[in-house]
């Protein structure tokens, strides 16, 4: 009886997936089949300053062949770049984040990417648009998705 409970209680989170809502970016790079960024169904975001950023991107599919993926998060408050920078071990998304895939990627590979990030935000108390993507080795956009965050105090 409890095993049955169990499995009606997961069936709905495994079959429907857990989402959130997010704009292409203005470049028109692909963007993933799924987002989830834990702790948001509904945008904007709340980010907390010091605490752990943790999003995940299901079914991106490469459109060129690369031998490197490089990643990226650009906030933007009033449409200006804060100037807020991806730290050097995030950069690397072959190594750190890329899982169901391995560096090189063919051309039409299917993979998904989580970004694990404990961040120190300089700016709180504002709601900023966060860009993140990814990048191959020649430059061309694999993906790239826009969110509306609020950052506040840890």
């Amino acid at each position: 009886m409890y095993k049955f409970l169990l499995i009606a209680a997961l069936l709905p989170a495994v079959v429907f997936g857990q989402s959130t809502p997010f704009r292409p970016c203005s470049s028109g790079a692909p963007v993933p089949a799924n987002v989830y960024i834990e702790g948001c169904t509904a945008l904007p975001c709340t980010v907390v300053s010091g605490g752990t950023l943790v999003a995940h991107g299901n079914g991106i599919t490469t459109p060129v062949a690369t031998a490197s993926v490089t990643a990226h998060i650009v906030a933007r408050v009033l449409g200006l770049d804060v100037g807020f920078e991806i730290p050097d071990g995030l950069r690397d998304a072959c190594a750190v984040g890329i899982s169901g895939a391995t560096c090189p990627l063919a051309a039409g590979t299917t993979f998904d990417y989580t970004l694990n990030y404990s961040m120190e935000l300089p700016l709180v108390g504002i709601t900023a648009q966060v860009e993140v993507g990814l990048t191959a080795a020649d430059g061309t956009a694999i993906t790239c998705i826009e969110i509306d965050a609020t950052i506040i105090a840890g």
